[in-house]
């Protein structure tokens, strides 16, 4: 028998925790790091040389919604392939549990319609075998995962199962009502819920819609109910609540704040999402720092998820909710079932002039770079169209003296729907902004949005993006801030204590990797044809690490799966049960 089960030998080793590096080997033993140091005379069952490579944490996000694709990916790809070993799932208060039997459909179509998971992937993968978020953990826990999984119990669903449909969006709860909420939210912590979610942006500028158009109940509550529910978990004194409040200038975070004062003196952990960069509105990065530290100042257990990687958006016009969700013309369309009821919708001119006047009083703070940046990828069969290929919508509108939305919809509209579209980048291009965001301890880089919005992007890239922007091509952070921003910065953000760090005691979810052999491909996504029923979805082409290691198995040997299944189900809650 050796000493350990696992040494990885002369890696430069960045323990995440921002202090220096240091070349050593590492221990692992029961799926945790156990010593590291010289330990060359010491016996193991297996031995990985990592001389020349960095041996780090896993990345870890605070953002996901892999709810549905866990029953058929158990890597969460593209998330798995690049180095994020632990996620947060059910974010903004959309998930898959509680359900009643009768409202299967109505949840699948929830799903559907707000984070674009479709119905068909999950009526084909699915088991439905629960109805109450305990009985989902249990699943959960016994499902094979190639990563760590961390849940919300998400409100949307919540409000759903106590109140209905209809009553959720329409009155607030009965005090008999809200005590079975605060029993429900109880009991799923007690299970092992992270905490609470739930998406509060409103009516208006909100991408998250119902079947029928309207915004879901969450965005529609009323302050006095938001709070109520969120005093469920700040009087048990422990866990998450995440709140998706304001995207750009849309929303009012003013209710996280009043949630964080809720919550104030007590462990509580407000997640504020989400901040962003955008290179046409660089203020807007000063205006949230202002906000986050003066929240600090007053003492509220908050922190924010900003999103900064080097993604963008492809799709066609149905599609653009996931750019530009905010417009109200963009939602009509969203809600179009059809082809056949979208073209019916912009072919008529009062739509179009409807569109353009919102447009123009809005502008570009809508998706990455606004209409203007979007590049045409794809015309379909229309020869008359192919001139338009690699152009952008701005420079159509400049070049013809044109409307940008008449340029879209006429498109859209000649091509029959084939158009296809490539977004600016989602985030600055100008690095400052992300500095300024990432330098700030209360701030936590990532959010991949993974296992949603597949038809438009896969975004699990995003740590490989910033280690090679910031690590490599920039210079601006070393490796150790680096990994301290990725891994353990979002841990404790999440108040997971065992992770995001290479320190004896902690979980040895491990990547090795060398910073000049990360990758990431900016021109396209790929197409991948590995949903359920052979369906497909974009990913990104990146990856370049040597080793990935959960709990002290390895997932990924030179970006390829081992069909090893080692992930665990994360509890930051005690379990009262």
């Amino acid at each position: 028998m050796g000493d350990f089960d696992t040494i990885i030998e002369g890696g430069y080793i960045v323990d995440g925790t921002g202090c220096p590096g240091t070349y050593a080997d590492l221990a692992i033993s029961n799926g945790k790091v156990v010593e590291i140091g010289n330990l060359k005379d010491r016996k193991a069952k297996h031995r990985i040389d990592a001389a020349g490579k960095i041996v780090a944490p896993g990345h870890i996000t605070e953002h996901t919604h892999y709810d549905a694709a866990l029953f058929w990916d158990p890597y969460c790809s593209d998330s798995g392939e690049n180095g994020i070993t632990t996620v947060a799932n059910a974010n903004c208060g959309f998930g898959l549990a509680p359900v009643k039997k009768t409202d299967l459909e109505r949840c699948m179509q929830m799903m559907e319609t707000t984070e674009q998971i479709p119905v068909a992937h999950q009526r084909a993968a699915l088991p439905w075998n629960w109805e109450t978020f305990p009985e989902y953990l249990d699943v959960i826990r016994q499902q094979p995962k190639g990563i760590n999984i961390s849940t919300y119990l998400p409100i949307n669903p919540l409000l759903i199962y106590v109140m209905g449909v209809d009553a959720a969006k329409t009155r607030r709860p009965t005090e008999a009502e809200m005590t079975e909420l605060h029993r429900l939210i109880n009991e799923a912590m007690d299970a092992g819920a992270l905490g609470i979610s739930m998406s509060v942006m409103g009516a208006e500028g909100n991408s998250h819609l119902d079947t029928d158009g309207t915004p879901m109940p969450t965005d529609v509550i009323d302050e006095h109910t938001i709070l109520e529910l969120s005093r469920a978990v700040v009087e048990r004194g422990e866990g998450v609540i995440q709140m998706l409040s304001q995207i750009v200038y849309f929303g009012d975070r003013s209710i996280a704040e009043k949630v964080a004062k809720l919550a104030h003196g007590t462990p509580v952990r407000i997640i504020h999402n989400v901040f962003l960069t955008h290179d046409l509105l660089p203020q807007m990065v000063d205006d949230d720092l202002a906000w986050l530290n003066d929240m600090r100042s007053k003492g509220y257990n908050i922190t924010a998820g900003a999103q900064l990687n080097r993604g963008w958006i492809e799709g066609g016009l149905r599609e653009l909710d996931s750019a530009a969700g905010q417009l109200n013309a963009i939602r009509q369309i969203s809600a179009c079932n059809s082809d056949e009821e979208v073209l019916a919708l912009i072919r008529q001119p009062q739509f179009v002039q409807a569109f353009s006047e919102e447009y123009a009083s809005s502008g570009p703070n809508n998706g990455a770079a606004g209409l203007e940046g979007q590049t045409i990828l794809d015309i379909g069969d229309n020869k008359a169209l192919e001139k338009y290929i690699d152009k952008s919508l701005g420079q159509i509108a400049a070049e013809e003296g044109r409307d940008i939305v008449e340029v879209l919809i006429t498109l859209a509209s000649d091509s029959e729907l084939a158009l296809q579209l490539k977004s600016g980048c989602i985030s600055a291009e100008d690095p400052a902004q992300a500095m300024k965001l990432m330098l700030n301890p209360y701030i936590v880089p990532g959010g991949s949005d993974g296992g949603a919005h597949t038809k438009s992007f896969g975004m699990g890239h995003y740590p490989t993006d910033l280690l090679i922007r910031f690590a490599r091509e920039e210079k601006l952070l070393s490796v150790e801030e680096m990994h301290f921003q990725l891994a353990y910065k979002p841990a404790r953000s999440l108040l997971i204590k065992d992770r995001g760090a290479l320190l004896p005691g902690y979980k040895a979810d491990i990547i090795i990797y060398g910073l000049e052999e990360l990758h990431f491909d900016r021109e396209r996504y790929e197409i991948a044809h590995d949903m359920p029923n052979g369906d497909w979805r974009r990913k990104s082409k990146s990856g370049g690490y040597s080793y990935i290691i959960v709990n002290g198995e390895v997932t990924h040997l030179n970006d390829k799966p081992t069909g090893k299944t080692p992930g665990e189900f994360v509890q930051v809650t005690r379990n009262r049960g």
